[in-house]
């Protein structure tokens, strides 16, 4: 594997740093500049103002905080190949997209399958649905028993290549099609998203 240029800081991931993906032929993993790079901040997280994927630069949208019973569940930043502050181009357009989740507290892995099957079922017709049954099957899956605090959760998405659910430092699973990454954005930022202040946070 190539070694990262030493100008390059990484993301935080379980208990080491992010590194490049291993899918190497498909994606060039997550580089974030040094210096004044913390453009946002959520939940006490803060997010650089871009990334880096395969070579493109990806100017952040926005960030927000999930929670529930006014806990804090995690922060969450999102980034774009042409940010816009809309929720429909959000979800539609097929280009390099990525969202970066940082567990603010240690979670259940069923919760995260059963928010994944609650905001589909929300936000996605049930013909989608169905033609994507089985990448939603993977995807679930793909989460631990338990997803701890601290623990960074990416979702990266490139045309043509299709979705890679990242934990931590690991490539979990890769999941076709643009019909899949759209069903799988509408969760947050659908018409009935898993959490709505979440959304406006976003796309403030």
């Amino acid at each position: 594997m190539t070694t990262p240029p030493a100008t390059a800081a990484r993301v935080p991931a379980l208990a080491m740093p992010l590194r490049r993906l291993p899918l190497a032929a498909l994606l060039v993993g997550l580089v974030l500049p040094l210096g004044d790079v913390d453009a946002a901040s959520a939940g006490g997280v803060s997010f650089p103002e871009t990334i880096t994927l395969g070579g493109e630069s990806l100017p952040i949208v926005g960030v927000g905080l999930r929670s529930k019973w006014m806990v804090k569940v995690y922060a969450m930043a999102v980034y774009q190949k042409t940010p816009t502050k809309s929720a429909g181009h959000l979800i539609k357009a097929d280009e390099s997209k990525f969202i970066w989740i940082k567990m603010l507290r240690t979670i259940d892995g069923d919760k995260m399958r059963d928010a994944i099957r609650e905001g589909l079922e929300n936000n996605v017709p049930e013909s989608t649905r169905k033609a994507i049954e089985g990448s939603v099957a993977k995807l679930e899956k793909a989460f631990p028993g338990e997803i701890p605090k601290g623990a960074n959760i990416g979702f990266w998405y490139v045309p043509g290549r299709g979705t890679v659910l990242q934990l931590g430092d690991v490539d979990k699973a890769r999941l076709p099609g643009k019909r899949f990454m759209s069903s799988l954005w509408a969760i947050w930022f659908g018409k009935d998203p898993a959490d709505s202040d979440l959304k406006k946070s976003v796309l403030r």
